[in-house]
């Protein structure tokens, strides 16, 4: 068990979010702490000032993990930041003090091969604990013939 948890929630699948926020608080000691953090690493398109868009972003986004965590149970506090996903969580780590964090991988592009992907980087630098949820090819691969459907 421990008593401070990150569980950074991606842009991936609702699916995905619920597994690892229900993984989350199944490892959290009677009375510990969960942060659910989200990293806003995308830049504006220029319609909006910087600070307005970043503004709308971060309050939408906090809005939707505050009711994804009450719609399944869960207290948490949410922590939704603007910058580098990798060094963000490492930084809300350390300011939590945080014994674990938990993240989920994605499917490898070339993105991921040129500059290496957020979790490499978080499990080399981190100074707690990190548990990989491994992305399940079956279900990205549905999720993306769904998507792809829905856009035809």
């Amino acid at each position: 068990m421990y008593d401070k948890i990150i569980c950074a929630i991606g842009l991936g699948s609702r699916e995905r979010a619920e597994r690892l926020l229900r993984t989350s608080q199944a490892l959290l000691s009677p009375g510990g702490e969960l942060t659910v953090a989200h990293v806003i690493e995308r830049f504006p398109s220029g319609r909006e000032s910087p600070d307005d868009w970043a503004v709308s972003v971060i309050t939408e986004a906090e809005e939707k993990l505050d009711a994804l965590c009450r719609r399944l149970g869960i207290t948490a506090s949410v922590d939704v930041r603007m910058g580098t996903a990798s060094k963000t969580l490492l930084t809300v780590a350390k300011e939590k003090e945080a014994d674990l964090i938990i993240l989920a991988t994605h499917t490898s592009d070339i993105i991921d091969r040129i500059f290496g992907s957020t979790v490499e980087y978080v499990i080399r630098h981190a100074e707690c604990s990190v548990l990989v949820e491994r992305a399940d090819k079956s279900h990205d691969d549905t999720a993306r013939k769904t998507a792809t459907a829905k856009k035809a």
